[in-house]
C-alpha cells in the first residue's frame, strides 16, 4: 500500500467494474461461464425482456427470480472467447480489457459460444501461398501449350516458336535483373554509383535474376514439348502425356518447395512465433502514477472510510477514474453493509472523507444514483477547474433548443442555461445569492444574450434607481427604475399576455389527414421567433417591489398570474432575490411555479435560503460555498443549478456589456399586441427620461419618513432584529437533523439568542397562525410545546429531509 498520506498521486483511467475475478488466458471459458453471477438464481434459456415479453436463448442465461437477464456477457474484440465474463445488467458504462486497454462488448443474451469463431484464414493462406504459386505456374504453361498445340501453324511458326525460347529466357533476366536494381535504388538498398558497397546486394539481384531466366526456360520447354508431343491430335494418349507433364513440373518444383520450407523452420510466422515462444521474466515494474494513486485511494478508503467504524462501513470504490484536479469514483454498498442510502449525502460523511484525503468539505461531492439506492457518485479535488472565472465566448442562444453554455462544472464539463423549451414555451427563472456571490454579474449575461439572440423581449426592473444594473438599462425594451413603474410593467404585461391568448385561439394550420382530407386545425403553441418573441420579465432585488406597504400586494398577484399563466404565450418571470422565503416572496405558489423552472443558487448567508427555494433536495450547501479561492481569486458565480449535474457551478464572466447594449435596435413587442399594450407601453421611455430629470428631493418628497418604530411595536413579522428567521431557522436545523418532535418553549428560547423572551412569544404566535408551526400539549400536559408542521417544512424547503 502506498504509505504516504497526503501526497496525493495519479489515478488510474478506469478499473474493473465488476469486481469480479477476471478468467486467463489459460482458464476453461466454458467452466467460467457456468459459474452464477451474483444476482442470478438459476439459468434458464426462456426470459422476459424490457418490454416483459418471454424470449428463448439458444444457450442458458443467468435469470433472477422473476426471470429478467440479472447480468450479461462482455467480451473483449481482441482476447476474444477467453476474455468473456458476466457483468451486472445494471452496468451504466462498457467495461474494459486490461490487456488490450479497449472497451468490451455486450454478447447478445443466449449467444452460442462457437458463434463469431473466425477461421485463420491469412496463416493458411500464408502457409500454402507458395504452393499456390507452382501449381498456378504449372496449370499457365500447360494451357499455353495446349493452345499452341491446337493451332495448325505452318513451318516457319515453328521456328519462330523454337526461336523464342532463348529470346524469353534472356528477356525474364534481364527484366528481372533492371526491376530489382531500380526498386533497391528506390528504397535506398542499393547505391549505382559505389560498386563496392551493397555487392551483397547486387548477389541477391543476380540471383533472383537467374531464377526468373530459369522459370522463363521451364516454362517455353514445357510449351514446346506439349507441341511437339501433339497432344490434342491423340486425346487417348493425351490425359497420360499432360499427367506426366504435370508430375514433372511437380518434381521440379521440389528443390524450390524444400528451400521455402527450410527458411519458414529458421524463421516461423508471427502466429507460430507468438504460440511456441516462451515467456519471459516478466521485469520488476515500477508502479504508474495512476496505480500509486489507486492504491491511495482505495487503501484510505478501507481504512477510514468503510471500516466498521467509519461512516459508510461495507462500501467499496468502483470506476475510479482521473478527473480536473482530483478523482472520481462510484461509490458501491454491499448487502452485507445495510447502509441507508440519505448516509451518502450526509455533512457528516462527506466531512470525514474530506478529512480522510486531506481536502476542504467543499471540494467533495457525493450523489446518490437516481437508479441504485447501493450506488453513488463521488468526486474529490485538490483543485477545481472553478477557480479561475472563465470570459464569455459570444456564443449566444441556440434558437433550435432555447439553451444557451453560460457555466462550467466542477467536473471540466459546460452547463446550459434554458430560457425557453421548444414546444412547451417559457421557463421560469429564480436566481438567489447573498450579496457579492455574483447573481447579478450572471444576470448580465442572461440580458446580454437575450439581447444578441433578437428572438427577446427584455423587461427590466431594478428598484433600486437603476443602480445595480448600469448600461443594462440602455439595451432593454422597457426599464423600471421604480416599484410604481414596475407595478406598470406587469399590469401592461398582463394585457400582453390576453392579447397573445386571444391571438393564438384564432390561428389555425392546414393538415392532411390519413384520408387524404385537408382540414384547418387550431393552434395551441407558437414557438419562439422574431415575429412571436419571448418576453421576459425581470427584477432585480425582487423583495423590494414584492414587500412594497402600498403596492406589493397587488405585484405579488401579477407576479403569480403571469408566472402561472404566461408559459404557453412565452412570457416568462426571472425574480432576483437574496432570500426566497415566504418572509420575502410572500406567495408560495409563485415560488413553486419558480422553482419548477430553473433555480441558481449562489452562496447564501444561511443555510434556509438555498433549500427553500430549490426542487427536492439541494447537492449541497450553498452557505458552505466559498467567497474566494485559497490563490486569493474571488469565487463569485460559484453556484448549484437545477436541472444540472449535482456538482458545482461557476457561471461565465460577460465583463463590460457597454458595446453589446449599445450596439444594434433594441427587440420589441410584435405589432399585434401593440394596442393591447396601450399608451402605458408607448410612454414608457417618456417616463424614463422624465424620472431621470427629477430633483432628488422632489423624487423622494420633502420629509423622509422615520425608519424607527414606536418602542413595544417590535417587528410586523413578529419579533424584531430577525427574530423571525432565527426562529425558522432553528426548526429547520432540527428538523434536517431528523428531530421532528415538539420542543418546550424554555428550550427554545435557550437557543435562539436574536430575539428576546417577550418578542419571542409574539413571534411563535405569529407563526402559529400561519400554520408553519403547531402548539401543542407536551409530555407534561402543559401547552407551550412547539414543532415544525409538515407544510411549515415544505414553504422551508425541508419536507423531504425530516418526513
Amino acid at each position: 500500500m502506498h504509505t504516504t498520506e497526503h501526497r496525493p498521486a495519479s489515478l488510474p483511467n478506469r478499473a474493473d467494474p465488476s469486481g469480479d475475478a477476471r478468467p486467463t488466458p489459460g482458464d476453461d471459458p466454458a467452466a467460467t461461464r457456468r459459474q452464477l453471477p451474483p444476482g442470478a438464481s438459476h439459468w434458464s434459456r426462456t426470459y422476459y425482456d424490457d418490454q416483459g415479453m418471454q424470449q428463448v436463448a439458444k444457450v442458458s442465461v443467468p435469470v433472477t427470480g422473476q426471470g429478467r437477464i440479472a447480468a450479461n456477457e462482455w467480451e473483449c474484440p481482441t482476447c476474444g472467447p477467453q476474455s468473456r465474463r458476466w457483468m451486472s445488467a445494471t452496468l451504466a458504462t462498457a467495461p474494459f480489457c486490461d490487456l488490450h486497454d479497449m472497451e468490451m462488448r455486450k454478447l447478445k443474451p443466449g449467444r452460442n459460444p462457437s458463434v463469431g469463431v473466425t477461421p485463420p484464414w491469412k496463416d493458411i493462406v500464408r502457409a500454402v501461398d507458395h504452393r499456390i504459386r507452382v501449381g498456378a505456374a504449372i496449370a499457365a504453361a500447360g494451357t499455353a501449350g495446349l493452345t499452341v498445340d491446337v493451332v495448325d501453324m505452318p513451318w516457319w511458326g515453328h521456328a519462330a516458336q523454337i526461336a523464342a525460347i532463348p529470346a524469353a529466357i534472356s528477356g525474364s533476366w534481364w527484366l528481372t535483373r533492371v526491376w530489382l536494381i531500380r526498386e533497391a535504388v528506390r528504397l535506398n538498398n542499393l547505391d549505382p554509383d559505389d560498386e563496392v558497397a551493397g555487392r551483397r546486394e547486387r548477389r541477391n539481384i543476380a540471383k533472383r535474376a537467374r531464377i526468373a531466366a530459369y522459370c522463363a526456360a521451364a516454362g517455353m520447354s514445357w510449351i514446346e514439348i506439349a507441341d511437339l508431343l501433339n497432344i490434342a491430335s491423340h486425346p487417348a494418349r493425351g490425359v497420360s502425356l499432360i499427367a506426366g507433364l504435370i508430375a514433372a513440373g511437380v518434381i521440379a518444383s521440389r528443390p524450390y518447395l524444400n528451400w521455402v520450407d527450410r527458411r519458414r523452420r529458421a524463421k516461423p510466422t508471427p502466429a507460430v512465433a507468438a504460440a511456441t515462444a516462451m515467456p519471459d521474466e516478466p521485469p520488476a515494474e515500477t508502479p504508474t502514477d495512476d496505480e500509486q494513486l489507486a492504491a491511495y485511494v482505495t487503501g484510505r478508503w478501507n481504512e477510514r472510510i468503510s471500516a466498521e467504524r467509519g461512516p459508510l462501513p461495507g462500501t467499496y470504490l468502483e470506476a475510479i477514474r482521473r478527473t480536473y484536479g482530483g478523482w472520481s469514483a462510484v461509490v458501491v454498498a454491499t448487502d452485507e453493509s445495510d447502509l441507508d442510502p440519505e448516509r451518502f449525502e450526509t455533512d457528516k460523511t462527506i466531512g470525514k472523507i474530506a478529512r480522510a484525503y486531506g481536502v476542504g468539505v467543499t471540494m467533495v461531492t457525493v450523489t446518490a444514483d437516481p437508479l441504485d439506492a447501493n450506488r453513488a457518485m463521488i468526486l474529490v479535488q485538490r483543485t477545481s477547474p472553478l477557480s479561475e472565472a472563465r470570459a464569455w465566448d459570444g456564443t449566444g442562444i441556440d434558437l433550435t433548443t432555447g439553451k444557451a453554455y453560460t457555466a462550467s462544472v466542477d467536473d471540466g464539463d459546460r452547463a446550459q442555461h434554458p430560457f425557453w423549451r421548444p414546444g412547451w414555451g417559457a421557463v421560469m427563472e429564480l436566481l438567489a445569492g447573498a450579496t457579492g456571490s455574483g447573481k447579478s454579474e450572471y444576470l448580465n449575461l442572461l440580458l446580454a444574450l437575450e439581447r444578441q439572440s433578437g428572438v427577446c423581449v427584455s423587461w427590466v426592473c431594478d428598484p433600486q434607481m437603476g443602480q445595480s444594473l448600469g448600461d443594462i438599462r440602455d439595451g432593454v425594451d422597457w426599464f423600471a427604475p421604480t416599484v410604481e413603474e414596475f407595478l406598470i410593467m406587469l399590469r401592461v404585461a398582463v394585457q400582453v399576455m390576453l392579447a397573445r391568448n386571444v391571438l393564438i385561439t384564432r390561428m389555425r394550420v392546414k393538415e392532411t389527414r390519413p384520408s387524404g382530407e385537408v382540414v384547418e386545425r387550431r393552434v395551441k403553441y407558437v414557438e419562439v421567433s422574431a415575429d412571436f418573441p419571448l418576453l421576459d420579465i425581470t427584477c432585480d432585488e425582487a423583495h423590494i417591489p414584492m414587500n412594497d406597504p402600498d403596492h406589493g400586494k397587488e405585484i405579488v398577484a401579477l407576479l403569480a398570474l403571469l408566472a402561472k399563466s404566461g408559459r404557453k404565450c412565452n412570457i416568462k418571470v426571472r425574480l432576483i432575490t437574496q432570500s426566497p422565503l415566504l418572509t420575502e416572496l410572500k406567495n408560495s405558489v409563485l415560488r413553486s411555479q419558480l422553482s419548477s423552472g430553473f433555480v441558481a443558487v449562489f452562496r447564501t448567508a444561511d443555510k434556509l435560503t438555498g433549500a427553500a427555494c430549490w426542487p427536492g433536495k439541494m447537492p449541497g450547501d450553498p452557505a458552505l460555498l466559498p467567497a474566494e479561492w485559497p490563490n486569493g481569486n474571488t469565487a463569485a458565480g460559484v453556484c448549484y443549478m437545477s436541472g444540472q449535474k449535482p456538482l458545482r457551478h461557476r457561471s461565465d464572466y460577460v465583463g463590460d456589456v457597454y458595446d453589446l447594449m449599445h450596439s444594434g435596435e433594441t427587440k420589441g413587442l410584435e405589432p399585434a399586441v401593440l394596442g393591447a399594450a396601450g399608451v402605458l407601453y408607448a410612454d414608457r421611455h417618456k417616463r424614463l427620461a422624465a424620472f431621470d430629470a427629477m430633483d432628488p428631493a422632489e423624487l423622494l418628497g420633502t420629509q423622509i419618513p422615520t425608519l424607527d418604530r414606536p418602542a413595544g411595536q417590535g417587528d410586523p413579522a413578529g419579533g424584531k432584529g430577525g427574530g423571525r428567521e432565527a426562529v425558522l431557522e432553528f426548526f429547520a436545523d432540527r428538523w434536517n437533523s431528523g428531530d421532528v418532535d415538539p420542543i418546550k418553549f424554555g428550550v427554545i428560547d435557550e437557543n435562539v439568542k436574536a430575539v428576546k423572551t417577550r418578542a419571542l412569544t409574539n413571534v411563535l404566535n405569529k407563526l402559529v397562525q400561519e400554520q408553519v408551526l403547531a402548539n401543542e400539549t407536551g409530555p407534561d400536559g402543559k401547552s407551550g410545546w412547539y414543532r415544525l408542521t409538515e407544510s411549515g417544512a415544505e414553504h422551508l424547503g425541508v419536507d423531504e429531509v425530516g418526513l
